[in-house]
């Protein structure tokens, strides 16, 4: 009689503690504002996804990192808050990293373009009840700027054509939580050069640069062109440079840009 109590309180004391939790799915989204034409680089492409959850307290729970699909399924307790940090073409595993070392967690560029993998992305939601289904909308680490070249104030008989356009003072880390600033920089930043500006030398034409997420100020578009007047041009393989300074650069977001050019030598 003694032993049959005792094991009916073992497994109602089991079964409380299994309800305690519950399974939860986590999906990985690309981001929402897909681009509206072809993009290099590939701006949807996922290759490699990391997942951190932390409890209540701060303390990391689970940590994950795989290459194939989108959804990472765990067991959760139910309605407790969780801070859930997913990012995606990293190229590889996260450390094991406490809360506030987190938010400190910096993704480094090896190279401006390195975006062979698809580009960073990363979303973190703090405070969150999961439940069994909980979707993780993926924002880039990287601003979009739309470059188009306005030469409708240009007197007749001048010349102007692109042959670069390049993004100084480029970030060459960001932080996976949003409202990253530049720590270190790459000198000269994306660049596209000769056939890849002929968007420039258009009437309607762009040319798209990408720039990891920058919230100071000190960023800037430079161009580089041919000049050409009845009075004035510029010798084989020299260039004018002009230089557009930027404000802050959000990440995920497409900054269209306008340069207008006038006047004369």
């Amino acid at each position: 009689m003694i032993l049959l109590l005792f094991v009916a309180v073992a497994c109602t004391r089991k079964d409380s503690y299994a309800r305690l939790f519950s399974e939860t799915e986590l999906i990985l989204r690309t981001p929402l504002n897909s681009p509206t034409r072809a993009a290099n680089p590939d701006e949807l492409r996922i290759s490699d996804c990391n997942i951190l959850i932390y409890n209540a307290f701060g303390d990391l729970e689970e940590r994950s990192y795989f290459k194939e699909g989108t959804v990472y399924n765990t067991r959760l307790l139910r309605d407790v808050p969780y801070t859930i940090i997913a990012a995606a073409n990293l190229g590889y595993t996260l450390p094991a990293l406490a809360l506030e070392e987190a938010r400190q967690y910096r993704y480094h560029l090896a190279y401006p373009d390195e975006y062979s993998r698809g580009m960073p992305m990363a979303v973190v939601l703090e405070n969150v009840v999961p439940g069994p289904k909980r979707e993780l909308q993926l924002e880039r680490l990287m601003a979009r700027i739309d470059l188009e070249v306005d030469r409708s104030d240009l007197p007749p008989g001048i010349l102007i054509k692109i042959t670069d356009a390049s993004v100084g003072n480029c970030p060459s880390s960001v932080t996976l939580f949003p409202g990253s600033e530049a720590l270190d920089c790459f000198t000269r930043g994306f660049t596209h050069s000769n056939t890849e500006v002929d968007g420039l030398n258009r009437t309607g034409g762009l040319s798209s640069l990408y720039v990891l997420e920058n919230c100071k100020d000190n960023t800037y578009v430079e161009l580089k062109a041919e000049y050409h007047s009845d009075e004035y041009h510029t010798d084989p393989g020299e260039r004018v440079t002009y230089r557009i300074p930027l404000q802050e650069l959000r990440r995920n977001t497409v900054y269209p840009v306008t340069v207008s050019l006038s006047g004369t030598f």
